[in-house]
């Protein structure tokens, strides 16, 4: 999910409650309950989120679509879910450690499912198969960037490794619209559309409450990753991106946010500007780098201290590209193909 290195020791205030066991849910606030699924990598959980409403619960996010969340979601059913059953799922973006389990649970329970219309639309592409020109246009623009060893991408450059991941594309009940209010148990919540990270993501702000679930637009101790590729949604990431930090980081500094890793913390305008300032030192260093011209691949090493393998890579490649092109459309970097077919960028 995030590539980038951890940002600087920052100066939040954390809730004291502690992490629920994963499958089990603690109260965070009035109304609203603190789910953890595990994830199958370094990046060992998801928070999910349970929020009161009609004598059960609306959802946020879903976790992965694997064995062990599907029997943590199993056990819920004879347990806490039982007596207040799931009313609504929302998916905050298409990333499969959030939506991979929306059609599954929508199957099981028989209940709607809500997001934004770019989610919906980039999921049930990404169920579509591709044709054989279409896989041999991305391995193109794999070389382009000066990849040499397209084996590596495996199953991620034809979309197998997010079928594989998520239980399929729900039916859609409704899409937020960013400004839109929701009532829910006496809390008001306002959807706040939030690029960068996922084309479509989705953040629910409760204003009065001073509360903002944030998926994975804003975590207390990692950079999400901001990519770029060449059949995405967003043709400037990283612009939309750093939008959003401006945005989220003019919220109160009390309000208690709830991310999708990680623990809930205060203090979101010093971490929207840390975020911001993270990238900004990506930025430059890739501009300094840039005094002779290189390709993106080349420019790894730049941005990444460690080895980077397998879907890391393509995240990391991603990322950098993100930044490049962030530039280049600033007209701080030039951009030109060689003999060889490879993009290469250099200080304008």
């Amino acid at each position: 999910m995030s590539t980038s290195p951890d940002v600087a020791e920052n100066p939040l205030s954390y809730a004291e409650t502690p992490p629920p066991a994963p499958g089990e849910t603690t109260c965070i606030a009035s109304g609203v309950h603190w789910l953890r699924m595990p994830l199958p990598m370094e990046l060992d959980h998801i928070n999910l989120w349970l929020l009161e409403h009609d004598g059960g619960f609306v959802l946020i996010d879903t976790g992965l679509a694997s064995d062990p969340v599907r029997a943590a979601w199993e056990h819920l059913e004879t347990t806490l879910l039982r007596e207040r059953p799931l009313r609504l799922i929302v998916v905050t973006h298409l990333h499969p450690d959030h939506a991979g389990l929306a059609a599954w649970l929508q199957s099981r329970h028989g209940v709607p499912v809500w997001t934004s219309r770019t989610t919906e639309r980039q999921m049930r592409d990404l169920f579509t198969p591709l044709a054989d020109a279409q896989v041999a246009r991305r391995r193109d623009f794999y070389r382009a960037q000066g990849v040499a060893d397209l084996e590596f991408l495996g199953p991620s450059l034809a979309g197998e490794r997010y079928r594989a991941a998520v239980s399929g594309a729900p039916e859609v009940a409704h899409h937020p619209r960013d400004g839109e209010e929701t009532h829910w148990s006496g809390r008001t919540w306002r959807w706040l559309e939030t690029n960068g990270h996922a084309a479509g993501h989705l953040c629910l702000h409760d204003f009065a409450g001073r509360i903002l679930i944030t998926g994975d637009q804003v975590l207390p101790a990692i950079s999400p990753n901001v990519s770029l590729n060449g059949w995405g949604a967003d043709p400037d990431p990283l612009d939309s991106y750093l939008a959003s930090l401006e945005r989220l980081g003019a919220l109160d500094p009390d309000t208690l946010v709830l991310p999708s890793h990680g623990r809930p913390f205060r203090g979101l305008p010093a971490r929207a500007l840390e975020l911001h300032e993270h990238h900004q030192n990506h930025l430059e260093r890739l501009l300094a780098a840039c005094e002779a011209p290189h390709s993106p691949v080349e420019l790894l090493r730049v941005l990444y201290r460690r080895e980077l393998k397998g879907f890391h890579r393509v995240l990391a490649l991603g990322e950098a590209l993100a930044h490049l092109e962030y530039l280049a459309r600033r007209e701080r970097l030039t951009r030109s193909t060689g003999p060889d077919g490879v993009i290469r960028y250099l200080r304008a």
